[in-house]
């Protein structure tokens, strides 16, 4: 189960490998477009896809598209809130007030959750509470080698291990960041076996204030075996002649009348059902 917990963590947000070139035109830029792969190389002879994604940011809202699941979640920074379109033209929205409420919620019951662990016989109980509890609260041990522009955070139960790119363009690092997350904590709500965002945080909150955006982003879970993720980005500053395509196909969906309209709740218990099959 804590395995499982770990490492079943959504693609987009967890780790980052990024080919890209930003000067200061690009802060003023409306566009940027971004390619996900993300990687399981827990064995590196036998590296397993875990996901392939396209984020284009545009007009002040950021798109990010699933092919093979069919889902856009679109983060609208100016509303607060994010949207998102499913298959069959399932739709539904929620609000960032929304998702700190669900991660308080979390936060609660990963505290009783501890607690019941402090008091259980199992022999594994002591060391799921210790990761339960780095989770919470992480920590981390940050290093900087400068010449090679790596940052490193060393934790008891995660590592995360950084080449970056300084970025004159702080808006660009800081548009980005913002997303991620925003993005991150999304993850977790529709998410709930993945990992709690603190972690995340903490990386993109480094980041951040070293204006650096990743360019290859290792995070190594200390299990047995140990776990091993790799995401390759793709950034560029100009769309490519479908993208444009498909934010109208997206726009003119979400106000056609085939649009089934869901709370939140009910989109989770949707993606819980289809989990489970």
């Amino acid at each position: 189960m804590l395995r499982r917990l770990l490492t079943s963590v959504p693609a987009l947000v967890l780790v980052c490998v990024c080919v890209i070139s930003i000067g200061q035109q690009e802060a003023k830029a409306q566009s940027l477009r971004v390619i996900t792969k993300v990687t399981d190389v827990s064995n590196p002879q036998n590296p397993q896809p875990l996901s392939h994604s396209l984020t284009l940011f545009h007009g002040g809202r950021v798109y990010d598209y699933i092919e093979q699941v069919g889902e856009v979640v679109i983060f609208e920074p100016i509303h607060n809130r994010f949207i998102i379109l499913g298959k069959n033209y399932a739709f539904t929205e929620v609000t960032f007030t929304e998702i700190n409420h669900f991660l308080e919620s979390a936060q609660t019951e990963a505290v009783k959750y501890i607690d019941e662990l402090s008091v259980d016989p199992n022999p594994n109980a002591a060391g799921m509470a210790a990761a339960m509890r780095f989770q919470l609260t992480p920590e981390f041990q940050e290093t900087f080698d400068v010449a090679n522009s790596r940052l490193t955070l060393a934790g008891t139960e995660m590592e995360y291990s950084v080449v970056g790119q300084p970025v004159e363009a702080e808006s660009v690092v800081n548009r980005y960041l913002e997303y991620a997350d925003w993005a991150k904590r999304l993850n977790y709500v529709l998410h709930s076996h993945s990992s709690l965002p603190q972690s995340r945080l903490k990386l993109n909150e480094s980041l951040r204030t070293r204006k650096m955006l990743p360019v290859v982003v290792d995070l190594t879970l200390h299990l047995d075996p140990p776990v091993k993720f790799r995401a390759e980005h793709r950034y560029a500053d100009k769309f490519q002649s479908n993208d444009r395509r498909l934010i109208s196909h997206w726009e003119r969906t979400l106000i056609s009348d085939k649009v089934r309209r869901m709370t939140f709740r009910e989109y989770q218990q949707n993606l819980l059902i289809q989990a489970s099959r």
